[in-house]
């Protein structure tokens, strides 16, 4: 009986002495959001090779802040990390959504803050509730057009349906089931959001 109230007692001490503290706040700068251009409340129309209307809307951009624990001998402090800036638009066709996300490369083993990097998605419900996505890279937000200018997916100026754009980032898509309808190019600019999407039926969607 002693032994175990000592243990009780031991067990006490050693917790009350572990009170977790937060170590650092770690935010995205008003830069690293800049580079997308979406409050989320737009309605995004999009016109294809049928001259089809297609309306993404139902949207919202949040930033989703997590708890990232440092531990050291069982006692855990933490940092409060802003871990993404999350953009989406849905629509009625295929039920899809367009999804612009940011994320901030915090390592918490390190303490260390990355580079935040950018990313584009476009998913649709080929058989509910089954998703078929398509990812379209990533691109450093403190330096996307050299990242892309070395990588080969940046254009001064593009033309796209008898619209000239400027400063365009060709984004090729990446999906894990190529037999079946998915992205193949996003054309987004930093200052216009997404301006076209083609397909790999060939189908190009221009912003309207």
């Amino acid at each position: 009986m002693k032994q175990i109230i000592i243990i009780i007692f031991s067990i006490f001490i050693i917790s009350s002495c572990c009170k977790s503290s937060l170590i650092d706040t770690i935010k995205f700068t008003e830069s690293d959001l800049s580079v997308n251009p979406y409050s989320g409340s737009e309605e995004l129309k999009f016109i294809d090779d049928s001259n089809n209307i297609i309306i993404y809307n139902n949207g919202s951009r949040k930033i989703n802040e997590q708890e990232v624990n440092e531990c050291n001998g069982g006692c855990c402090d933490y940092y409060l990390v802003e871990m993404g800036d999350n953009t989406s638009f849905k629509s009625s066709y295929m039920e899809s959504d367009l999804n612009v996300n940011i994320l901030n490369n915090f390592n918490g083993h390190t303490g260390t803050q990355g580079i935040p990097t950018i990313y584009f998605s476009w998913n649709y419900y080929e058989i509910t509730p089954y998703v078929t996505g398509t990812s379209f890279g990533g691109l450093p937000v403190d330096s996307m057009q050299q990242y892309a200018e070395v990588a080969g997916i940046y254009k001064d100026s593009l033309m796209l349906r008898n619209i000239r754009y400027y400063k365009i980032y060709t984004l090729p898509g990446n999906c894990p089931y190529p037999d079946r309808l998915h992205g193949d190019t996003l054309y987004y600019s930093s200052t216009q959001g997404i301006i076209g999407l083609k397909f790999s039926d060939g189908n190009l969607w221009v912003i309207q």
